[in-house]
């Protein structure tokens, strides 16, 4: 393990964050696998997941019941892992940056949350909860990017559950509908903004998510509690949401306000 865990490493606290990870493992194993595994009292590791597996290269029969440092801790840093065990067992949380041993010998840089965890005997053991740290800075580049493009963009964007019902919506997709973002989480369309043909648009959506098709620049009129008076049009487009594995999470809606544009075609069309 890495000796910068003394700067790394925080102690005495349960993390909210891994905690929250292995609850909702199901979800984010497509988006950052988690390894788990579990040492008994005797530092033998006694559960070992597919993740694991996956981001290190043994597998469960070639590791169940030997020792982890044997396998697991880098040459060099068997002090260091035997400090951590024994901090963990006296019931400290460890959260740090190391390094741990694949199957083909090179070292693979994780964040980790070592939390004591009894054994069946109800001796002091260890759950490890890793992710490679590389996937982690990859995740959080790329939440970043995502989260300026949702909140800068001047196009409306959402997302809409598998129900229909929004998820997220940005600030210029709520001015177009005159409806805070906050009002719209949990809500549906027809609910939201019923006089913009609502029902038809969440056929559409619906169709979207079957086929896995997305449809662009369909156009649509009506009116929203932003312009209630007048008749305004819109150009929007429907993609599917999915996860790593092609499962629907819902439905991707972006919105561009064309009725200026409309307009002018239709007087030049007259003309």
């Amino acid at each position: 393990m890495r000796s910068t865990l003394d700067a790394d490493s925080r102690t005495g606290r349960t993390p909210d964050v891994p905690l929250d990870a292995v609850g909702y493992a199901g979800v984010l194993r497509e988006l950052l696998p988690i390894a788990l595994w579990r040492e008994d009292a005797e530092g033998r590791i006694v559960e070992w997941s597919l993740a694991a597996q996956d981001l290190l290269g043994h597998r469960s029969a070639d590791v169940l019941g030997r020792p982890a440092s044997e396998l697991l801790v880098p040459e060099g840093n068997r002090e260091l892992a035997d400090q951590l065990t024994r901090r963990v067992h006296a019931g400290e949380t460890v959260v740090g940056t190391l390094s741990v041993r694949h199957s083909g010998g090179h070292p693979v840089t994780m964040e980790m949350w070592i939390v004591p965890a009894a054994d069946a005997q109800g001796r002091a053991g260890a759950l490890l909860i890793a992710v490679e740290t590389s996937q982690v800075l990859r995740m959080r580049d790329s939440l970043a990017a995502l989260e300026s493009l949702f909140t800068q963009s001047p196009i409306g964007l959402a997302t809409l559950g598998t129900d229909l019902r929004f998820l997220r919506v940005n600030e210029a997709l709520a001015r177009m509908n005159g409806v805070s973002a906050r009002e719209h989480l949990g809500r549906r369309l027809t609910d939201v903004v019923p006089g913009v043909n609502a029902v038809a648009l969440e056929g559409m959506m619906r169709e979207v998510m079957e086929s896995g098709r997305a449809v662009v620049d369909v156009r649509r009129t009506g009116r929203t509690p932003a312009d209630p008076d007048r008749d305004r049009t819109w150009s929007c487009s429907y993609a599917p949401l999915v996860d790593g594995s092609g499962r629907t999470l819902g439905v991707i809606a972006s919105l561009i306000d064309v009725t200026h544009a409309q307009r002018a075609a239709a007087a030049a069309e007259r003309a």
